[in-house]
């Protein structure tokens, strides 16, 4: 019998992840144990601080590679984690894994979990590719306990030889938090709203992207791809909903003729997406790569159909031909069709969403996701 609380830190780069997908962990497991999230707090201002009852750290982690920056962030984790005497340290994104994993092995903290959401090196090459998977492959090592956010991922990191089977585990059908089916339903009052604050008429279909405008997310495949549509449909609006971490805004706009610039909307960061899945006809999420792609569960629990891109990660989240459509990855061709499918056939869009919102209440209602994480949280802590 433990004579205090267990102490558990929580490590990511920024705060985006802990604050969309982990806040509700970190609520439930803070009964029962002393939290410690640490991030750099340098990021994502508008989500701070985390909405738990937890202890906050600074540290210095950057989003890209800088080894002088990653040095000294390595070393100010291990005084950190040996001054506070962890029995745990969770890990979220792949810099924060390793860095964390590294940490908490030189420290000998006992349950070391990384948690695997999507690696940048399956879509590089040479020199990169080897770099980035090297340090997976080092994360792994310095772990006792692995999870991945799906099973397509978990194939994925076991073909590339990341770590061994009996190592990799998949909670239940898979993702990191499940869907909040309070917040994510149709709605049409929110329909109405969001329409007629960006002046979009009832009857022009909305397409919507929503998640980090980067590269790796196929922004710029997706609204390529737009700008072909409304030669045929001009009467077809796209919001992208999230913050531009690559300063690739004014590029995004400039694909779109001038005239047609107002139906290209950014938003920016929201606290509520559901709001603007519930206005929208299709979510399009063209990545590169995905751990699981829960915003296309939750656009399901609005009864929107998904088109998405062939790759480990959506495969899970969006079952092809039934609550969505998967389309080549990188192939604008293909994602153009995809979205025509959808726009000319509000049939099979209705038929698409309706079961998309089944399958989410059947398999990733939140309360029953968080509650297998919790439960594998405790087991490892013998609480």
């Amino acid at each position: 019998m433990q004579s205090r609380a267990p102490r558990v830190c929580v490590v990511s780069a920024t705060p985006l992840t802990m604050f969309f997908f982990f806040s509700e962990h970190l609520r439930e497991l803070s009964k029962c144990a002393d939290i410690t999230v640490a991030y750099n707090k340098n990021y994502n201002s508008e989500v701070q601080p985390i909405n738990a009852p937890v202890l906050e750290k600074h540290l210095d982690i950057q989003r890209g590679i800088s080894f002088f920056k990653d040095f000294k962030a390595l070393i100010s984790m291990i005084i950190f984690f040996k001054k506070n005497k962890f029995d745990m340290v969770i890990t979220l994104v792949p810099k924060s894994g390793l860095l964390g994993m590294l940490a908490a092995r030189f420290c000998r903290i006992p349950v070391r979990l990384n948690i695997f959401q999507g690696e940048a090196w399956s879509v590089k090459v040479g020199a990169t590719r080897v770099l980035l998977k090297l340090a997976t492959t080092l994360t792994a090592i310095c772990s006792t306990n692995l999870l991945a956010v799906s099973n397509s991922q978990r194939n994925f990191l076991i073909r590339e030889g990341i770590a061994p089977a009996a190592k990799v585990v998949v909670l239940g059908s898979g993702s990191i938090a499940g869907v909040d089916l309070k917040r994510f339903q149709p709605n049409q009052e929110s329909r109405k709203i969001i329409r007629g604050q960006y002046n979009i008429n009832d009857g022009a279909k909305l397409l919507l992207f929503v998640g980090r405008i980067t590269r790796d997310k196929g922004v710029v495949h997706l609204v390529r791809t737009f700008a072909k549509i409304l030669i045929d449909e001009p009467d077809t609006f796209l919001i992208i909903v999230g913050p531009d971490e690559e300063g690739i805004t004014v590029e995004l706009q400039s694909l779109i003729n001038r005239e047609n610039q107002h139906k290209l909307i950014f938003t920016g960061f929201t606290a509520r997406p559901e709001s603007f899945m519930a206005a929208a006809d299709i979510l399009c999420l063209p990545s590169l790569r995905e751990g699981f792609g829960m915003v296309a569960l939750e656009a399901a629990a609005c009864a929107l159909p998904c088109v998405g891109s062939n790759i480990y990660g959506l495969r899970d989240a969006i079952a092809d031909k039934k609550s969505g459509l998967l389309v080549a990855v990188e192939d604008e061709n293909a994602l153009l069709d995809g979205l025509k499918t959808l726009i000319y056939d509000l049939n099979l869009c209705a038929r698409l969403g309706n079961y998309g919102r089944l399958r989410v209440l059947s398999d990733f209602d939140s309360q029953i996701v968080v509650g297998k994480y919790l439960t594998y949280f405790k087991e490892r802590l013998n609480i």
